[in-house]
Parts: structure tokens; sequence; C-alpha cells
């Protein structure tokens, strides 16, 4: 039996890091890294989607496509808030046997 190995990417907040393509980076370099150990299939969960149009874009940019939208799964400052799953096939993905 395989259990599935999971990896929260880390969230770059400070206002000195913005736009200057350090979380394209950082998740260019997690994309390459789970490659390269044999990983198949990468899901993003962005969560208040309603104000990650950045994020969404970043994911977009490195190839996650939408795959479905969480809605109303969290509660934060007084609001409902959905969260965007995205997917990136890594390697072969499904195209072969495990």
């Amino acid at each position: 039996m395989a259990f599935p190995t999971w990896w929260r990417e880390p969230e770059a907040h400070s206002r000195d890091h913005r736009r200057r393509g350090v979380g394209r980076a950082l998740l260019a370099a997690l994309i390459e890294a789970c490659a390269a150990q044999g990983f198949r299939q990468m899901i993003a969960v962005i969560g208040d989607s309603t104000k990650q149009a950045a994020s969404i874009g970043l994911h977009e940019a490195l190839g996650f496509h939408h795959v479905g939208i969480l809605a109303d799964v969290g509660f934060k400052q007084g609001r409902w808030l959905d969260s965007v799953l995205m997917q990136r096939t890594l390697g072969p993905g499904a195209s072969t046997s495990p």
C-alpha cells in the first residue's frame, strides 16, 4: 500500500519580495525536485481564491490547470472562503504504469 507524500508550499508574504520572481523560482524548483524524485502529479490548493489571482496566475504559468473549486470550505475574518484546486502532471503522468 502506498501513502501520498504531502508538501505545503511556503508562502512569501513579505512586501519586499513580491513581484521579484521569488515565488516563481521556489515553485519551479519544487516542481523540478518532485519530478526528479519520480512523482507524477502535483496538486495545488489555493485558499481565499477571490484574493489569490496572482497565485493562480503563477501556477498557470508553470503548467498547472484548474480542476475544481471547493466552495465555502473555509471561514476567516467573518466570511466564507473558496479554495481553488489546480493540478500539474510530472514526467509521464498517467501515461505509464507506476
